[in-house]
């Protein structure tokens, strides 16, 4: 299969319900609030901004397909939540706090620790630890060397509510005794897909095309609703402008952290532009960078007609300055690697299940409601 150069450092890289009655409406105001803030704030339990994707049965990707290309999917049949970025050196930095900062032998298997980032080694808090803090100004910035199995653990520990317990890191979304390659080869037995129930996990490559090109408002010509674009970024499948925000490139606004290097732009580097850097640059549902900063992993697996395991999973996105603005396009993939393997321009974004909606809380707040009305009645009939 195609496959992204590796990197091994930023210098060597290439260029309608209604209210129960026993709902009280100052309750009722009280839920809607909370769940318009909810949608415009960073989830609490796992500290990630999330995007709620819908149009829940839209149509796949149309065209024909072959060999390595994304024609044929995309189709996502529920609602689901997906990071605005992907995972920001601040939230690396306190899963690798958790992970590493305990006794040397208790150290969680296949974490390791970016090439790429903006943290630094600090003072342990336990003999024999490992611990990182994250200098003001830094963790916004996105982190590459991250490998598949790191961020499947990752996703493990939110799940489990970021205990540090050993356990907490090693089941959950992924069960990290299935992490292996038994035959020695380049193949390996890991858990191919999450676990039912998981709450967080590494999209799959249908989740991640849907939220970066899928447009339920876009206007066909045949005069319907809802349809692909080829670039993410952008309203008129163009490719992206790529560079340094704030400069002009060829008269024109940067757009992409992706596809450039400092030898271009000297006095910048690509390596340090912080996640949200170009604001105005979103996926239909309001993602951010999916054009530059890393190529991000999803579950989707590679397996040759002639291996009897797959030896790869694929990503998406063109990452930092690779040289590849196909990864660009919809209809391409943005290579893969092997699940325990970290290139300097790899990292991830996180998917999840829905947050709760007016309904839920309604229901809540419903039930607490009439059991205080039960609890009244039964009090005055005693009484």
């Amino acid at each position: 299969m195609l496959s992204k150069e590796s990197a091994t450092s930023p210098t060597s890289l290439p260029k309608g319900k209604r209210v129960p009655k026993v709902f009280h409406l100052p309750l009722l105001a009280a839920a809607i609030a909370l769940t318009a803030s909810a949608h415009a704030q960073v989830d609490p339990a796992s500290g990630i901004d999330f995007v709620t994707i819908g149009a829940v049965g839209n149509p796949v990707l149309p065209g024909t397909p072959s060999f390595g290309n994304n024609v044929g999917r995309g189709r996502v049949d529920y609602e689901y939540r997906i990071g605005r970025t992907e995972v920001t050196t601040a939230q690396w930095a306190e899963f690798f706090n958790a992970a590493f900062d305990r006794p040397s032998s208790d150290r969680i298997p296949h974490v390791g620790v970016p090439e790429i980032w903006g943290a630094q080694s600090t003072t342990p808090n336990t003999p024999g630890g490992l611990r990182w803090n994250v200098p003001a100004g830094n963790g916004m910035r996105v982190a590459g060397g991250i490998t598949w199995r790191t961020a499947a653990i990752y996703c493990n520990w939110l799940h489990n509510g970021k205990s540090t317990n050993r356990e907490a890191f090693l089941s959950g979304a992924y069960d990290v005794s299935t992490f292996g390659s038994p035959n020695g080869d380049i193949t390996f037995t890991d858990q191919r897909t999450r676990s039912p129930g998981a709450r967080f996990w590494i999209p799959s490559i249908d989740e991640w095309m849907k939220a970066a090109h899928y447009d339920p408002n876009k206007q066909n010509p045949d005069g319907s609703t809802g349809g692909w674009w080829r670039f993410s970024h952008s309203r008129d499948d163009r490719l992206p402008v790529y560079g340094p925000p704030g400069v002009l490139v060829n008269g024109q606004p940067a757009e992409s952290n992706g596809s450039w290097d400092s030898q271009g732009f000297p006095g910048f580097n690509p390596f340090r532009v912080p996640l949200g850097a170009y604001p105005t640059m979103t996926s239909p549902w309001g993602l951010l960078d999916t054009s530059g900063a890393t190529a991000e992993w999803t579950e989707e697996v590679f397996q040759s007609p002639n291996e009897t395991a797959p030896r790869d999973r694929y990503a998406e996105g063109n990452a930092w300055a690779f040289v590849f603005t196909q990864s660009d396009d919809v209809r391409f993939r943005g290579g893969g690697e092997f699940p325990g393997f970290a290139p300097a321009d790899y990292g991830f974004r996180v998917a999840s299940i829905p947050s709760p909606g007016v309904g839920g809380l309604v229901m809540v707040f419903g039930l607490a409601s009439l059991s205080n009305r039960r609890r009244r009645t039964l009090a005055s009939t005693s009484a």
